[in-house]
């Protein structure tokens, strides 16, 4: 992932920050790369990692049923991260991606508005979902 600054600039997550901030968090962060078929998240282990999907495509499962299909932009293990439970789901890679994976403690330590718009970002991202699953519910 050498041109990272500009295939991030163009994801929707990172687009509203700097090439400067999006250079801070690639540092705070580890590049992950799975084939299709590796779990990247394995349900009920207790790792806090948050993750950014940059190239690819994950589903969610959970007994064995496919919960979400996640594109490039998408974040997940949210829950584990923030929450500090078990994971609740699987996720596993539906052909090779390449995501950026957060370490929660890693971002305490980053300065206070970089915090700030990352977890800005990982709200709007669980309200988005989360507005999904209502409307689904909602169907029921």
């Amino acid at each position: 992932m050498k041109d990272y600054p500009e295939i991030l600039k163009n994801i929707e997550f990172f687009q509203d920050f700097s090439v400067e901030e999006i250079d801070r968090l690639v540092e705070c962060g580890a590049w992950v790369k799975a084939d299709p078929g590796e779990r990247i998240i394995t349900e009920g282990e207790d790792d806090l990692f948050l993750y950014v999907l940059v190239k690819g495509q994950v589903s969610v499962i959970k007994n064995g049923k496919v919960l979400a299909n996640l594109q490039s932009g998408d974040s997940f293990g949210e829950i584990g991260a923030l929450a500090r439970t078990p994971r609740t789901a699987h996720v596993v890679a539906r052909d090779q991606c390449y995501c950026l994976r957060f370490d929660p403690n890693q971002i305490s330590k980053m300065e206070v508005e970089l915090q700030l718009k990352f977890v800005k970002q990982i709200l709007y991202a669980m309200a988005a979902r989360l507005t999904s699953l209502n409307r689904r519910v909602a169907l029921l």
